[in-house]
Order: structure tokens, then sequence, then C-alpha cells
């Protein structure tokens, strides 16, 4: 029997890449942590739509979209150190991607990081977010360049000509040599995982992907 993982997906290019690597194997579940309004109506419509061309060429059942912005504004008040905002975010993504696991019997995650493409993704950033998992976490891309991962993504029939940016609450001088004992501290002193666990709760499962609009609605009345 195959294994089933839950793969943090948004609309850029590499994490839908990621999915679809990993899917050639594995089952999927793919999760958006949607963060809107800290970025636009029109990014949740890319990521939906790559969503769609993602199960066109995985199969999957169902993705899952998650509020995200409740985390963040509790990061961007709460946190004295706007350096380590996308770590720290990065990190309780994971935890959220663990609960959904635990909930779909999943045994693992894959996230779409390739090593050195951003200030988060640092050989000992990546080792600071990921202390303390219950959960493998699967980084099939870690070694490309970007236009690997393009071209891949062409192959793959997952490219679409605009992709959705990130958010606006990425910090002007962002950390990219973090401990992971810098990241433990900072979690206890924010002490959200329980508003992590409420959001989860909070998901939408989504089977069709042909009405972006649609599904914005929806997911705004959660």
């Amino acid at each position: 029997m195959k294994g089933r993982v839950v793969c943090l997906v948004s609309g850029g290019i590499d994490s839908p890449v990621a999915c679809a690597l990993v899917a050639q194997k594995l089952d999927v579940i793919p999760l958006y942590l949607c963060v809107y309004p800290y970025t636009s109506e029109e990014a949740f419509t890319l990521t939906i739509n790559t969503l769609g061309k993602l199960k066109k060429v995985t199969g999957f059942k169902k993705a899952i979209v998650c509020p995200w912005s409740k985390i963040l504004d509790a990061i961007t008040h709460r946190l004295k150190y706007r350096e380590y905002t996308c770590l720290i975010c990065r990190r309780y993504m994971l935890q959220a991607a663990e609960l959904i696991c635990e909930l779909e019997g999943g045994s693992g995650i894959v996230t779409g990081e390739s090593l050195g493409q951003k200030a988060s993704q640092t050989l000992s950033n990546l080792a600071a977010i990921s202390r303390g998992m219950g959960v493998p976490i699967l980084r099939p891309l870690l070694g490309f360049d970007k236009l690997e991962i393009e071209r891949l993504s062409k192959k793959l029939g997952l490219w679409q000509a605009r992709h959705a940016g990130g958010c606006s609450v990425f910090p002007k001088r962002p950390r990219t040599r973090a401990k992971a004992s810098e990241i433990d501290e900072l979690l206890g002193q924010l002490d959200i995982a329980g508003l992590v666990e409420k959001c989860v709760k909070e998901l939408v499962e989504v089977r069709t992907f042909k009405n972006p609009q649609a599904l914005f609605k929806e997911f705004r009345s959660v």
C-alpha cells in the first residue's frame, strides 16, 4: 500500500513540483495555508488554479485550504524580533501540517524548499524550523536550482505565466542563520500552539477547482 503525505503547496513554482514528484510514489494531500488578507484575492485564485493543474497531474482526491491570517496576526503583534518572522511562521506551518497528518493518516510532510533559494532556506534555518517534528519532512527539490525547477514545472504541465507572490509581512532583513534554540525560545514566548490547532479545525476540503471566486467566498465565510 502507498503511504500518504501532506504537501505544503502555494501558488508559486516550487511546491507544486515537489508535490507532483512525491505523488509518483505516495498518495498526496495538498495543503494550502492561506494568508489572506496578507496577500491578495488574486494570489488565492492563482493558487487554486495551480491546485487544479496539480490534480490533473497527480490525481489526488482532495486538497485542504486552511486559514492562516490569525497566525500571522499573532506573530506580527507579539514577535519582538521581526527578522525571525518567516522562520516562526514556517515552523507553525509545519506543525499545522503535522496535525493534518494525524487527522488524515499521513506519515510525512512534503515542502518545496530548495537549499539557499530564499533566506529561510539556508541549511541552518531548515534545521532550526524542522526540530521537534514528529513526522519526516521530505524536500525533493533540496538540491535543485531555480532553472531546473522551472523546467520540471513546464514538463509536468504545472507552469503558469503568473504565480502567486509572497505575503506582506516579509521582513526587510530576514534571519539567515538561526539556531533551533532561538526558534524554540521565541515559540515559547508567543505561545500560540492552541491557535494553530484552532486554524486547523477551520479547514475547508476542496475537490473541484473550476470556480476559484466561489471558493474564495466560501473560504472567507469560515
